[in-house]
């Protein structure tokens, strides 16, 4: 028997076109989804569009083989594999914006200065925690300089507390103008006072 013939390859190549077909239908509903919640109107559609043939493909090449076990655990793991995929792929495009709320035992103006030194804002707010007064301060920042800041959190106050929002607009605020140029993904701007 010829294993290069279409017969033969059918076995394999079925499987995996339902794989691989499952797994870029369940990253586009990922990715749908969280654009949904963000407010993407635009681009949703288009991705609701693709999602679908794709669904379509491997649902109707598994249709017909429904009692075939391989067919239908190589359509449960490019669901599995689909919704991974879609989390790495959200992470990686990073979009939208979202609340870095920082809480310190005392007011760290160092941090608070170079934080706003990336050209984002930083709201300073006075607290009372479980240990004694403390200093809130919160920065509206693109989710793709995220990593950067907190990094630069955890460098400059280890002992800080810090939570993350996803944040689905804003009216007005403090950001890096667009097209600076930037050393390790956050824009280097001087910090301004006053108005």
């Amino acid at each position: 028997m010829d294993f290069l013939s279409a017969g033969a390859l059918t076995p394999i190549l079925i499987p995996l076109l339902v794989f691989g077909a499952r797994v870029i239908d369940v990253s586009l509903e990922t990715l749908r989804i969280i654009l949904l919640a963000r407010g993407g109107r635009l681009i949703v559609p288009a991705i609701a569009f693709v999602e679908i043939i794709f669904w379509i493909v491997s649902l109707g090449l598994v249709v017909n083989e429904f009692t075939n076990p391989v067919y239908l655990i190589s359509y449960g793991a490019g669901f599995a594999a689909g919704n991974y995929a879609g989390i790495l792929l959200e992470e990686r495009l990073a979009m939208g914006i979202c609340v870095l709320r920082v809480i310190a035992s005392e007011e760290d103006h160092a941090l608070i200065d170079a934080i706003r030194g990336t050209g984002y804002g930083v709201t300073v707010v006075a607290a009372e925690g479980l240990h004694g007064p403390c200093t809130i301060f919160y920065s509206v920042v693109r989710r793709c300089d995220l990593f950067p800041i907190t990094r630069m959190v955890e460098e400059m106050n280890p002992g800080a507390f810090c939570t993350v929002e996803d944040v689905r607009s804003t009216t007005h605020g403090t950001f890096p103008r667009a097209g600076e140029r930037t050393l390790s993904g956050i824009p280097r701007r001087t910090v301004r006072l006053g108005k």
